[in-house]
């Protein structure tokens, strides 16, 4: 059961660690958080894995709340064998090398379908984008270390912050290489086209 093992799963059992909770509260949890940055969420993905782990025995329901007119909200709570998978989760996570299949390297290893010159202003406009992602993260980083936010808690903001810095760096310098000359461009021709 491949779903069982992901991020969300992760992310979602974690939260039920800290204590039984709503859906709603969760989502919006994970948000504050920025949890969002490293797990992907989208639509209904938050309660259709929160079925899950209460199907697989991971979490199960430990009560409904109203509160005034609004609907009925179910809160649930991590078994013993959902503490476990979460500490299996982790685990894996942290000490295996995964095969990801970034959208970027894909690109890259295609760039010589693009002209010199479209190319680089591409690489350009992800180096800017990525800038401007580094110096609002970096602004809220420093926020959180100046209000108390333990270190431990920021490791995967770190992180990010440190492969985005590479990859900015990393960008400048191929881009300058190309505009300059010194990584020459081959140009591939046209498509054969019968007659």
């Amino acid at each position: 059961m491949r779903a069982l093992n992901s991020s969300l799963t992760m992310a979602v059992l974690a939260l039920l660690r800290e204590g039984d909770r709503h859906p709603y509260e969760m989502q919006h949890l994970l948000r504050e958080r920025n949890i969002e940055a490293v797990v992907k969420l989208r639509g209904g993905s938050l309660y259709d894995a929160i079925d899950r782990l209460v199907r697989a025995g991971l979490a199960t329901v430990a009560g409904r709340v109203r509160t005034g007119s609004r609907p009925e909200r179910t809160i649930y709570t991590i078994t013993p064998a959902g503490v476990e998978t979460l500490t299996t989760i982790v685990r894996e996570h942290l000490a295996t090398v995964a095969q990801e299949y970034p959208a970027f390297a894909a690109g890259l290893a295609h760039l010589l379908n693009l002209d010199r010159d479209e190319a680089v202003g591409l690489l350009h406009e992800r180096r800017s984008t990525l800038t401007r992602l580094f110096e609002e993260t970096d602004a809220a980083l420093q926020e959180a270390r100046k209000t108390g936010v333990p270190r431990l808690v920021l490791l995967e903001t770190e992180y990010s912050q440190l492969l985005r810095q590479a990859e900015i760096t990393w960008l400048r310098e191929v881009t300058g290489a190309i505009e300059t000359g010194d990584m020459p461009w081959i140009a591939i021709p046209p498509p054969h086209q019968e007659a």
